[in-house]
């Protein structure tokens, strides 16, 4: 009997998140943290290799602490 749960590795999440109005934005990306982001204006998107939607927003949440997530959608 196999008791491993084999969960996907390659599975992606569109994360759109909001940055703060008149402050500074303070960015925390490192080599590990390999997705691609579109900023225009105060409005961020990304898309996030990610286990689930709460590790996509965390992923964000992590890069940019001054952010708030609006939504968060498999790809």
């Amino acid at each position: 009997m196999n008791n491993i749960i084999d969960f996907p590795k390659d599975v992606k999440y569109k994360v759109l998140f909001n940055l703060p109005r008149g402050k500074v934005i303070k960015i925390s990306k490192g080599a590990e943290d390999d997705f691609d982001v579109t900023i225009n204006g105060r409005h961020g998107e990304a898309v996030v290799p990610a286990r689930g939607k709460e590790s996509a927003g965390g992923v964000i949440q992590k890069c940019f602490p001054s952010s708030e997530i609006v939504e968060v959608t498999k790809v």
